[in-house]
């Protein structure tokens, strides 16, 4: 087990096959003290190097050299403990990376100090001052069930939303009263998102996500099947739906919709997604019964074309489930083309965009900001769906904008009030660099 060696409780690493073999301690030995930078580093990657030569170079003047120390999983933990408060940055990445990794292997019932010089190292790289490094421990985490409780609410409630957000989606020790003692501290939209896609969420907490009344944080609780809804809580969604057309489709898909639920979301939902509710309650006679009536009064009102179906005739015709989503693709496919057509024209411009923003077609910004940034569709979705002020900012960068898109996508598209919003610096650049916006959008790359 690696933890073992790197503590100096088993012996050293076998050497890899096909690996260089390390010089002999005295060799080694000299090249500490007096080999160039190269030759320093060369030796710092050997993960069955004597521990002591590793701690020495744990401390060598070369960032390169620390950087190997790093990396190195035969280092042992006291080296470690040092480069978690290293200077430079890399360092300290590379070495959240790994020390992220020992987690799993942690076991406090067969070696106590061992596990507690781990927890140690990582409550420093958790506390580090480059969002980056606590992102990185944060994913290692996410999943573990064997750290202290206070490490995890220490990452939960991180000023940073890609510290934060993995831990609030997926940490197995946030139990109910946690979500909702952080819900009630006060979270940002991101935050709440990331809670919101947590399995098995309980009705309480699902109560409160809805109470926060953001479109982009209530299509994340729809799309969560697993998360359970009071009947209460559907009646609030099912109020708003009307206006929020991005719900609609994980509505119609949900298997726990009340019956009131249905056939409220049956009077505005479009044709396509009438079918697969069709489809989806008919085994249900009460059901069955409700929908009839309310497709029958919106084909006499007439905004059901094409859904006629059999039900001016008082009978429920066969479903048609794949319509639905052959008509989703075509209609996808569609404005694909169309947007791609417009950026060989030379038209997919910001003025475009603009006119397109203040008529509300939300899909062909989305549409055209996936072609501009180059950015997957899911991703560019991922970014959109959260609503957030620096989303807006980072996905205007991306697609090659000014700091004028980015507010206008703030305003416009994520409906962000005018005191939250990011602001151009006085030269109109974009209030962060573009370093920490590339790192934002890297955070939400598959």
């Amino acid at each position: 087990m690696v933890l073992d060696w790197v503590f100096g409780t088993k012996s050293k690493p076998k050497r890899k096959a096909g690996a260089p073999r390390k010089p002999a301690y005295e060799k080694s030995r000299e090249i500490a003290s007096s080999g160039n930078e190269e030759e320093r580093r060369r030796l710092a990657e050997h993960e069955d190097l004597e521990p002591e030569i590793l701690y020495y170079f744990a401390t060598d003047k070369s960032v390169e050299v620390r950087k190997a120390v790093a990396i190195n999983r035969g280092t042992p933990l006291q080296a470690d403990r040092i480069l978690a408060e290293d200077a430079d940055e890399d360092v300290r990445i590379e070495l959240a990376n790994k020390i992220g990794r020992l987690v799993p292997e942690l076991d406090p019932k067969e070696n106590a100090r061992l596990a507690e010089m781990v927890i140690e190292i990582i409550e420093i790289l958790a506390r580090d001052e480059l969002p980056r490094v606590r992102a990185i421990i944060a994913e290692e985490l996410k999943n573990a069930d064997n750290v202290p409780k206070r490490l995890v609410l220490q990452l939960a409630t991180d000023l940073e939303d890609i510290v934060a957000a993995p831990i609030l989606e997926y940490s197995p020790m946030l139990n109910q009263v946690d979500l909702l003692e952080l819900l009630a501290r006060g979270m940002r939209t991101r935050q709440t998102i990331a809670i919101a896609k947590r399995r098995g969420l309980d009705e309480p907490v699902s109560d409160v996500v809805v109470a926060r009344n953001e479109a982009a944080i209530i299509e994340a609780l729809i799309a969560n099947n697993t998360a359970k809804i009071s009947v209460k809580a559907f009646d609030i969604i099912a109020e708003k739906a009307e206006m929020n057309r991005d719900w609609h489709n994980a509505m119609v898909y949900r298997d726990d919709l009340p019956l009131r639920t249905i056939l409220r979301i049956a009077t505005f939902v479009s044709a396509a997604l009438m079918e697969a509710l069709i489809s989806r309650n008919q085994q249900s006679k009460e059901h069955v019964e409700g929908l009839r009536k309310v497709v029958r009064e919106r084909i006499e009102r007439g905004d059901l074309p094409g859904l006629d179906m059999g039900f001016k005739r008082d009978e429920m015709a066969p479903p048609a489930p794949a319509n639905a989503a052959q008509q989703a693709k075509e209609n996808l496919d569609a404005l694909t083309e169309k947007i791609k057509n417009h950026r060989d024209a030379g038209m997919l411009d910001g003025r475009r965009l603009k006119k397109q923003l203040e008529q509300g077609e939300t899909e062909y910004v989305k549409a055209a900001l996936i072609e501009l940034s180059g950015l997957p569709s899911k991703t560019v979705n991922q970014m959109m769906g959260t609503r957030t002020a620096k989303a807006m900012v980072a996905i205007a960068w991306k697609a090659g904008f000014s700091m004028d898109m980015a507010i206008r996508l703030q305003r416009d598209f994520a409906k962000i009030d005018n005191a939250d919003m990011l602001r151009a610096k006085p030269d109109g650049g974009f209030p962060f660099s573009e370093a920490d916006l590339d790192w934002y959008v890297e955070s939400f790359l598959p």
